[in-house]
This record gives C-alpha cells, structure tokens and sequence, in this order.
C-alpha cells in the first residue's frame, strides 16, 4: 500500500476522489492521508465476509476502478471482487481474457520497480507525474507514544536501531540464532546503537535478547514514527522497508529469490517446471488474447527488483534461498555488516 501513496496523490491532485479498499493493516498506512476521500475493508477471510465487502463498496457508483495489485498470480477471490464493483471503467493490466476488464494494459516487466506499472497507468489517463516518493501521515498520538517510549528507553547521546526479523510468513522470518548473531555483531562491533525489536505474535511475545527492547506495536501504524526517528533499520518485510523508504531512513533489507533448481536432482527440475507451467497457465487464463498475439516476456516477477527500497539510504541483500532461516548466519552477518 505504501508504494502507491504517490499514485493516490496524483489523481487526487487532477481532480479524482479517490476511494481505497484493501486490508486493515494496509488501510492503517492509509490514516490521515488528505488525499483520500473514503476506504473501504476488503476482507476475504471466507466467502462470506468476502461478499460482505462487495456489498459495501457496491452502495457507491464509480466512473473508474483500478485493480492496483502487483503481481501476475491469478487470485479467483480478488477478480470476483473486481468484476463485482460498479464501475463504468474497471482497468488492470494484462486482463484481456476477462471481459469485465474493458480497459486491459498490457505489462510484461518482470524485473522494474512496482512504481513502473503505476506509472503505467498514469500515462495512460494523461497524467503528468514527477517526484514519486512515498507519503505516510502520521497520527500525532502514536508519534508521542513513541517519543516517550524513546526517552525512557534510549540515552539522549544514544543512536538506536530497529530490527524487524519477522515477515509475514513463516519462510522469510529470521532463526532466533540469526536474530541473536545480529544483535551480538550490533553489541560488539557498533555499540552506538541501541538495539530496538519490532513484531508481533506469539513467536515475538517469546522472544528474549540480553541488552535488547521490545517495542510493542498493536498495529504497523504504531511502528512507523518509530521507523521515522530510528537511526538505522534492518528488515526482512517488505512493509518496514518502504516504510523506512517514505522518511529515507537508513536501512538494510534482507530480500529472497528462489535459487536454480539441482541441475542433478530430477526432483527439483520437474519441481521449477511444474511451477513455470502453473504459472503460464494462469497467465493464459488471465491475458490469452494478447498474449496469443503478442508473445510478451513471460519470465517470472523478479521480487527484489519489484519491491527494491525506493530511497537512496535504502541498501538490499539478496540471498536465493527458499527460507530466511536457510541463510548462512555468518554469510547474513558479514553481509550486513558491510552496510551499517
């Protein structure tokens, strides 16, 4: 949600009342934001509280919807939500094979940044853009929450930075070894900064580092004038980072992408095949027509180029592993060390 906050501002700015539906937590990032006219909850928990959704956004009458999701994967959910909404013009990309789509841009960019499609569709509505930095408004009683959290836990002489070791899945969540070499390589070699730990979760509620704090944050909106004032960031979510990417925050991410199948084990070639194959088919299903005629790039969405830090302070780590917890703790903290 973070990425697009500079699209919202440009049609906002041509005279567009914008209308936002998404999650909480991304609707959360949303707050204060004076270019926004009205949100909606999307929540596709069940089918249920999906339709539930639809039938709010389905009291208003729209003259353009935008589908502003990022990536290629079909999402039955998500189209039936999109098709549903009353709307005069529903515009995607790479949605010619769906006929409630009648404006379907084509994108086959797999390896440019996630501001590039939006960019995309700015052009197309004859939208003149600049600058595309990130705006996050902040709620004034969440920044002196943190200020006082600050002053009774940081010296005022005291640099201090955030450790986020936990994504949203389970696969890209560091190993309490490699948050506990972290904070040791911070402790022993860059003892300016005092060390601040961020999450949520049973698994964070457990987690206990000699010499670190733990910053309770019900909700990302409670952690982002903490991200604003912290000296340095280190992030495995992609959320933190554009965060920090929004206030040119210092930070170090930690991005995955999948490593080569086993040129000698069968099981991991016919592995990356199948997935290609689910892949195209869902392209298919999505874009036949053009993609029948055109035969556009097809390769794979390369993450850590899509969702790359959008700040010159913003320095990235790429490792190709399945799972965070496969990265070599000293491979991880040598390369980290090399950008504090």
């Amino acid at each position: 949600m973070i990425v697009t906050t500079p699209f919202i501002r440009y049609l906002a700015d041509n005279g567009y009342e914008v209308y936002i539906s998404s999650r909480k937590s991304s609707l959360e990032i949303l707050d204060n934001n004076p270019y926004i006219t009205g949100r909606f909850l999307y929540n596709d928990k069940n089918f249920g509280e999906l339709v539930n959704s639809l039938k709010t956004v389905r009291k208003h009458k729209f003259d353009l919807a935008i589908d502003a999701r990022f990536h290629r994967r079909l999402d039955l959910k998500h189209l039936f939500f999109c098709c549903f909404v009353k709307s005069t013009h529903l515009l995607s990309y790479n949605k010619s094979n769906i006929k409630s789509f009648n404006i379907s841009l084509p994108y086959y960019q797999p390896a440019d940044h996630v501001t590039n499609q939006l960019k995309y569709y700015l052009t197309y509505l004859s939208i003149k853009y600049g600058s595309f930095n990130y705006e996050i408004f902040i709620d004034s009683v969440k920044e002196k929450n943190v200020d006082i959290f600050i002053t009774n836990n940081i010296k005022p002489q005291n640099k201090f930075v955030v450790i986020n070791p936990y994504g949203s899945s389970k696969y890209r969540c560091l190993s309490e070894h490699q948050i506990k070499m972290l904070c040791d390589l911070l402790k022993n070699c860059h003892q300016k900064y005092k060390i601040i730990l961020i999450g949520q979760g049973e698994k964070f509620d457990k987690l206990f580092i000699p010499d670190c704090i733990k910053f309770q944050s019900p909700a990302i909106s409670d952690v982002i004038p903490l991200i604003k004032k912290a000296d340095l960031v280190i992030s495995v979510d992609t959320s933190i980072v554009h965060i920090a990417s929004a206030f040119s925050t210092k930070c170090i991410s930690i991005y995955m992408e999948p490593p080569p199948p086993e040129s000698n084990s069968l099981k991991s070639v016919y592995s990356r095949e199948l997935s290609n194959y689910k892949y195209l088919q869902q392209d298919l299903f999505l874009d036949k027509k053009y993609i029948k005629k055109y035969s556009p790039n097809l390769n794979l969405q390369v993450n850590s180029h899509i969702w790359s830090p959008n700040d010159i302070n913003g320095k990235q780590i790429v490792f190709y592993v399945n799972s965070v917890e496969k990265i070599d703790p000293d491979t991880l903290i040598e390369s980290i060390n090399k950008y504090i």
